[in-house]
């Protein structure tokens, strides 16, 4: 699968697991109370109030997003990797070195993916068209965690859209979504990413020209018999259809009886025309 770069600016609520890396040791020291493990996240996939894509734009289908929660959350906010995302090339202790959106792609995202193909999704989100804009949200019970989030491939008349996969921290707080020293440390379990659409356009090839396309004349309607000329049932050369020879024998002896007339009467009227020169 192929991953995009994606800036900061763009995806404060997206990519809150690469703010809060930068204080993921610090929230021991400075959170203001324990996780609440026992919670229930509420997690909601919206498309950015500033995208002008055609996805966002005109899109009026439906996009499943599939959550698969890759690590658990203890009272401190620190992530331990899931039992089912174990010895899977995934490096949690990444987000303790203040990554990069790549170092996070690549330790991470890329891993996680690879090893939820085939896992069914702990939570699934279907995001529709609501008042002009496309969102969606689910409930997860005693849902702490992080979430690897694969919105599921789209099209419509015109294009195909795919999206970027990553990964959310829920809850989260100001602090972590910020890493601002003073910023609220309460934890929020109502959190929210962006999805990044790629639209590709559809390419509709027309049938080549048919040279042997029948005329008006030869278009045959509805409800009109057809006759297949190469059928044993249709009369040819010779009675191959189980005709009766007798019609044609006695067509030919009124042939022959008419042509015996036609010479009779020549030959009364070339004997009157001798007798009348004499």
């Amino acid at each position: 699968m192929k991953f995009f770069d994606i800036k900061k600016n763009m995806v404060a609520f997206a990519l809150a697991a690469v703010v809060a890396v930068g204080c993921a040791d610090a929230i021991d020291v400075y959170a203001a109370e324990p996780v609440n493990t026992n919670a229930t996240v509420n997690i909601t996939a919206q498309v950015g109030k500033d995208d002008a894509s055609v996805f966002a734009k005109s899109y009026t289908g439906t996009v499943d997003i599939n959550l698969y929660k890759i690590a658990v959350l203890d009272e401190t906010g620190k992530p331990q990797l899931s039992d089912s995302y174990q010895n899977c090339g995934i490096d949690i202790t990444v987000l303790n070195n203040s990554p990069k959106v790549a170092d996070i792609e690549k330790n991470i995202v890329e891993p996680a993916v690879q090893a939820a193909n085939g896992k069914q999704p702990d939570a699934v989100i279907t995001a529709s068209r609501k008042d002009g804009s496309i969102s969606g949200k689910v409930s997860i019970a005693s849902g702490a965690g992080v979430y690897l989030y694969i919105p599921q491939p789209v099209s419509d008349e015109k294009y195909k859209y795919n999206f970027v996969p990553y990964i959310i921290f829920a809850p989260t707080s100001d602090y972590v979504a910020s890493g601002v020293a003073g910023a609220d440390e309460t934890w929020k379990y109502d959190v929210s990413f962006i999805i990044k659409p790629q639209e590709t356009p559809i390419i509709v090839e027309q049938p080549p020209h048919n040279p042997t396309t029948p005329h008006e004349d030869e278009i045959v309607e509805w409800g009109e018999e057809i006759i297949e000329m190469e059928s044993p049932l249709v009369p040819l050369a010779g009675p191959k259809t189980g005709d009766s020879l007798i019609p044609m024998i006695l067509c030919g002896l009124a042939l022959l009886f008419g042509l015996g007339l036609m010479a009779w009467y020549f030959s009364l009227v070339a004997g009157n025309k001798k007798v009348v020169e004499e």
